[in-house]
Formats: structure tokens, C-alpha cells, sequence
């Protein structure tokens, strides 16, 4: 009984601290269209980790600041961003963080390195602030990445199972689990030391869908469940008062293409309450046995 007693009050201890600690708002956003995106033959000879964003991508990485500056983060509060180191999330960063300074306005500075730290020194004076982690990058594929072999690899991925299946060269989906679950533990202390009211991570698809399944744990088959995010579209966990985080819903982009001009351009938005889930047909669920005659 003793037991028992202290496991209920270091349970309350534990939520009382975690509603300390936790921000008002942590967002997860994939980022933008990248040149890959749109040229798979392009990894053969582009590293994965130097994919910059296309024109569009760019346009999507602004409209998604603007959303997050006005309808998801309250006004005045401090945000706090983790960012994958690849080009393509790094420039979508930049693409949002534009909502709260635009860095034409330091157009006039002809030196690039003093125009950027001018610009990051407002940004940060309007209480935003940011740090790179590798812990959630790409899913690794290998190295250069040869199309013909990646897309036979990803239809092997989907016989031997998605979340177990590991690139030649490259990761599982298990593994990036590894590595965010550790970031998802000095996640936490920086929760702690920063005192940030809301965090924004810009990563990638495979990362936000991790991330999910660790921290809501979700079991093997419901996270082959969950569909890949969409260019900037954005997942919002919001803290429910108790030190816990609740999915408050997911955002994405509405794409229009002009007959015209054969452009596509962000028409719009809109919000869910749900996740993005695959299709049934998509779905392969392993049989577990209940019994030897099951």
C-alpha cells in the first residue's frame, strides 16, 4: 500500500512539474516543396541533405508563417524553433520566420554574412529564437540515390513493412524512431531551461510521424496508419492545462494550378481535427496469432 501511495504522489509531483514546463503550443511542420519533390532523378547527383526548396515551396514556407504568426500563436509570446540542418527545412524556416520580419528590410546592407545577422539579431529581438538538430532529419536512403533502386526499395518497403524495412545504406523507420525519441527526452529539459511558450520543429514527414507515434505511443499497425504530412502542412499539439499535450488538429495548404501560366500557387488553407490518414488499400497489417490454432 505504501507502494502504491508513492506511485500516486510521484505521479502528481511528475504532472505538476510537466504543467510547469510545457509550452502553450508545440507545432510540427514538414517542410516546403523541395526540388526533389518534384525531380526524384534529381537525388542521383543532388544530395539529399542539399535539396533546396523549389518557387512554390518558398511561397508555402511564407504562407505558413503567416498562418502560425495570426491563427495559431498568440500574439507576443515567444516562440522557440528546432530545425532538421538540411537546406530544404533550413530555408523553410526562413520562409516562416519572414511572418515576423521580412528580410528585404536589410536589402540596403551589401555584405550577405552582416545582412543575415541583422536580420536574425531582430528576429531574436522579437522574441524568437532557434536551434538546429540533426536528431530530426531525413529518414537516411543511402548516400546518392539512384531512382530506379529506390523506387524498387520502397515497394520491398511496403511487402516487408514500412516501419521495419532499412534502406541499403540508409535507416529504418525504426531507427529514426531511435534517434527522436531521444530528442524527444532533451525536448523536454529544454522545455524546462528555455521557457519558451511555444515551439515550432521543421522537419520532415517521416520525423512528424515518429514524433507522434512517440509521444502518443501508438502502437506499430496505427503508426502505418498515418499518412505522410503534405508540403508545410502543419501538426498542432496544444498543452491541456494538466502537463500533457493534446492534438488540437493539423493545417494544410489548398494548391490551385493556373490553366495560364501552368504555375501553382497557395490559394488558401484549412484546419482539421483529425490526422491524415491512408487509405484501407494502402494499409498491410501483420497477423499476430492468439493462439497456435488461431
Amino acid at each position: 500500500e505504501d507502494d502504491g501511495f508513492a506511485m500516486t504522489t510521484n505521479d502528481r509531483v511528475r504532472a505538476q512539474y510537466n504543467a510547469r514546463i510545457m509550452p502553450e503550443k508545440v507545432v510540427l511542420v514538414r517542410h516546403g516543396q523541395s526540388m526533389g519533390n518534384i525531380n526524384e532523378a534529381l537525388y542521383a547527383t543532388v544530395p539529399d541533405n542539399a535539396m533546396p526548396l523549389t518557387d512554390l515551396g518558398w511561397e508555402q514556407a511564407r504562407k505558413t508563417g503567416e498562418i502560425l504568426k495570426a491563427r495559431i500563436i498568440a500574439s507576443g509570446e515567444t516562440v522557440h524553433f528546432v530545425v532538421s540542418p538540411y537546406v530544404r527545412t533550413v530555408e523553410t524556416f526562413h520562409g516562416i520566420v519572414s511572418a515576423w520580419c521580412d528580410p528585404k528590410e536589410f536589402a540596403h546592407i551589401p555584405d550577405r554574412a552582416k545582412r543575415v545577422k541583422a536580420w536574425y539579431r531582430r528576429l531574436m529581438e522579437m522574441g524568437l529564437t532557434w536551434n538546429e538538430d540533426p536528431r530530426i532529419r531525413e529518414q537516411d536512403f543511402g548516400n546518392y540515390q539512384v531512382p530506379e533502386i529506390i523506387k524498387k526499395a520502397k515497394t520491398d518497403r511496403h511487402r516487408f513493412g514500412v516501419f521495419y524495412y532499412r534502406f541499403q545504406n540508409g535507416e529504418s523507420a525504426s531507427d529514426v524512431f531511435d534517434r527522436v525519441s531521444t530528442f524527444l527526452d532533451s525536448l523536454w529539459r529544454n522545455f524546462d531551461s528555455n521557457r519558451a511558450r511555444n515551439y515550432v520543429l521543421v522537419t520532415h514527414g517521416i520525423s512528424i510521424r515518429v514524433f507522434l507515434a512517440r509521444y502518443f505511443r501508438y502502437t506499430i499497425d496505427q503508426f502505418n496508419m498515418l499518412a505522410n504530412p503534405t508540403n508545410c502542412e502543419m501538426v498542432v499539439l496544444g498543452h491541456n492545462g494538466e502537463g500533457q499535450l493534446d492534438l488540437d488538429g493539423r493545417c494544410n495548404l489548398e494548391l490551385e494550378k493556373d490553366e495560364e501560366t501552368k504555375q501553382t500557387k497557395v490559394v488558401g488553407h484549412r484546419f482539421h481535427h483529425r490526422l491524415r490518414i491512408l487509405p484501407k488499400a494502402a494499409l498491410r497489417k501483420t497477423k499476430i496469432r492468439i493462439s497456435p490454432d488461431d
